[in-house]
């Protein structure tokens, strides 16, 4: 026992150097900045399932406008006619925002959809008609 307290005292213990430690702080680093990339990667494509189910469930709500009052609101009606509609109780409370927080987009006549009209978001670049446009077509 004796044998080992001294050892001990004696400074056979060591710690980290300052350089073994910045290296651990690096490769950490380097990890989480792999792992934060791959997770973005995946927020992206979530919100434009999640900008596609919206507008898919909009295109519903514009199926039954449709069935009840007879056609398709105007564009110049557009979503809003869902929320207020000039016949019977609304179909949706309000219109919601995208996920990237913009209004949904109308169109009608659809470009997109040849039989109903064009439901979609400005995706996540804010402009329209971009190839990052998500709506009630399937992705692409």
């Amino acid at each position: 026992m004796e044998n080992k307290n001294n050892s001990l005292a004696s400074g056979a213990v060591r710690g980290m150097s300052l350089l073994e430690i910045m290296v651990v702080l690096v490769l950490i680093g380097l990890v989480a900045g792999t792992i934060g990339v791959a997770v973005f990667g995946q927020q992206e494509e979530g919100q434009k399932k999640a900008a596609q189910n919206q507008a898919q469930a909009l295109s519903g709500a514009l199926q039954q406008f449709r069935l009840r009052v007879g056609k398709y609101p105007t564009a110049g009606e557009g979503l809003n006619a869902l929320a207020n509609p000039p016949k019977g109780t609304p179909l949706i409370e309000r219109v919601p925002k995208d996920p990237w927080g913009n209004d949904y987009k109308y169109r009608n006549p659809g470009t997109k959809n040849r039989t109903k009209p064009d439901v979609y978001s400005i995706g996540p670049d804010g402009q329209d008609n971009t190839e990052d446009d998500v709506g009630n077509w399937p992705l692409e």
